[in-house]
């Protein structure tokens, strides 16, 4: 299995000195962060990296929103071709995106669920539409209550996927938001065919390695169940140089006593 890392351009460097085997970078405020100018700047100095950008993630700024009386259609569909179009130079096709973005899918308050459930899966089909156009796969990411009131966890994510039947739409599970939710790992075993990405970090959300999270457990749910995926570290860090060494190691520990 491949192992990355959520990264800025500026960590990209120690990420390799660590043997990160890709990038996955934020869209909204990397890849999107700038003007034409800015991005042309960003496309040369990837060609130099050494681990390429493979995935990203923050798909959404905030203030773009999903749900609610507030969206915008034309708005949403200018933004993601000028995001896909990019990502698409940046890496080509086979890029997976991760629609978190849990600011701008939340559901506001008083606004009907249903309704509400109804926009994500219309924005989701035109995101998977537009994504395919240019060789990327999408792959929803659940996101614990703290960060949003939809999609919360592997099952309400993948039970919306199956029910939907989304085209170009699969699904991510993350460790950190799957313990967070006191979800078990079980429910890999439930949606294991959906899931095409996946994140880890440690207990508070910290370098894999410091704490107590199941990561050796999670990599052998998804070695049984045949997981094909790639695995980015996704946590905070207090010094990223000195802490993607260690952290990077204990998770190529963990995926080798899975059997990769």
């Amino acid at each position: 299995m491949q192992l990355g890392c959520c990264v800025t351009p500026d960590r990209v460097a120690a990420l390799a000195g660590a043997g990160g085997d890709y990038a996955e970078l934020t869209v909204a405020s990397t890849v999107m962060g700038g003007d034409d100018a800015a991005f042309a700047r960003l496309r040369a100095d990837a060609a130099s990296w050494g681990p390429r950008p493979r995935a990203y993630s923050v798909l959404l700024p905030g203030d773009l929103k999903v749900t609610g009386p507030a969206t915008d259609r034309s708005k949403q569909e200018t933004y993601l071709r000028t995001a896909f179009a990019r990502i698409h130079q940046l890496s080509g096709p086979g890029a997976v995106v991760v629609f978190g973005s849990g600011r701008s899918r939340a559901i506001p308050d008083g606004f009907s669920r249903d309704a509400a459930l109804d926009q994500l899966a219309d924005f989701m089909t035109l995101t998977g539409v537009l994504a395919h156009e240019q060789g990327i796969t999408m792959a929803l990411e659940p996101l614990r209550r703290g960060e949003t009131n939809v999609f919360n966890d592997v099952r309400e994510s993948g039970a919306f996927l199956r029910q939907r039947q989304i085209p170009n739409f699969l699904l991510l599970a993350d460790l950190y938001h799957m313990m967070e939710e006191n979800e078990p790992l079980s429910a890999i075993d439930e949606y294991a065919d959906l899931i095409v990405h996946t994140h880890v970090a440690d207990s508070g959300r910290a370098a894999p390695g410091t704490g107590t999270y199941p990561i050796a457990e999670f990599f052998q749910k998804l070695r049984a169940n045949n997981y094909q995926g790639k695995c980015s570290i996704e946590c905070r860090w207090d010094d990223f140089t000195a802490q993607i060494g260690p952290a990077m190691a204990a998770v190529r520990d963990a995926a080798r006593s899975a059997g990769w």
